[in-house]
């Protein structure tokens, strides 16, 4: 009877065509699958219209005595289950022992995180020590702002490639007429004249003789060198940035591993409880 069944000709099967312009959208996907993902689309943004429109316009004046439970103060007028992580995990279907061994996952991997965070850090403080060492033996003080280590343009325009001059308070003195200044300031030429003495005639006479390559590799070397302070400046700066937020990062991983010590302790009833008598006790003390 089977060879029968086999012999009759059937109908070829055919798989679902597959248009290429639909091809984006999944794996052959027709018009009616557009309508159903069109028309949820459409639903939810609806309902997210309707939503801003009863934000808009609420009353803030409004109060219900439902507004003042326990419940509605952490979780809102329309919250779900009592709350609590553990509420919504249990309501997932897991039991209490499986709770407590996620809990034990978790502070397992914050461990190692924050001996990762910790080994960091401790790296990063020895630079600094041995960066704020480097700077003592080369004569730097910490906190002293060099004044070529500015954050302004790399410009070669405002170095002075001269013997640095050192103001000095001078005195104004006011003349009373044209010729009177005149005559002061010929009497101060001729007292600075004499002041110029033979070692300092030397000194400008070897300048004037430089030749211009060695003006062009002293004023390469002051660029050089400057943008080798400004490079060191903000490599420290940014090891004491990263420093900060490592600190940071470590206290906030060693204040959730202690939550979660302090949840599985609860869980277990060993901590936080209240003993018959009505005497509570903590953490880390023995029951009464």
């Amino acid at each position: 009877m089977s060879s029968m069944r086999n012999a009759v000709q059937r109908r070829n099967h055919k798989e679902r065509g597959q248009l290429q312009g639909r091809e984006k959208w999944g794996l052959l996907e027709k018009h009616k699958d557009y309508s159903l993902r069109a028309k949820d689309y459409n639903a939810k943004k609806a309902k997210l219209k309707r939503l801003e429109e009863k934000v808009r316009d609420r009353n803030p004046d409004e109060f219900a005595f439902g507004m003042m439970g326990e419940k509605n103060r952490t979780q809102g007028r329309h919250g779900r289950g009592k709350g609590t992580a553990r509420d919504s995990a249990a309501a997932q279907g897991l039991s209490h022992e499986a709770i407590k061994l996620l809990k034990t996952q978790d502070k397992g991997y914050l461990r190692t995180v924050g001996e990762r965070v910790r080994r960091e850090i401790e790296r990063l403080e020895r630079d600094v020590k041995l960066q704020d060492g480097m700077n003592k033996v080369l004569g730097k003080k910490d906190g002293k702002k060099d004044e070529s280590d500015d954050d302004g343009f790399d410009d070669d325009s405002d170095f002075d490639f001269g013997a640095p001059v050192q103001s000095k308070p001078t005195r104004v003195v006011f003349a009373d007429d044209r010729q009177d200044q005149l005559a002061m300031k010929k009497q101060k030429i001729q007292k600075e004249e004499p002041a110029l003495d033979s070692e300092e005639e030397e000194q400008t006479s070897s300048k004037t003789r430089k030749t211009p390559k060695q003006l062009e590799a002293e004023r390469q070397a002051l660029v050089d060198a400057r943008r080798a302070r400004k490079l060191r400046k903000r490599a420290i700066e940014a090891r004491h940035n990263k420093l900060t937020a490592l600190h940071k990062q470590y206290a906030e991983i060693r204040t959730a591993e202690q939550e979660l010590d302090w949840q599985r302790a609860k869980m277990e009833n060993s901590v936080g409880g209240t003993n018959r008598d009505g005497i509570k006790w903590k953490i880390r003390e023995r029951k009464r």
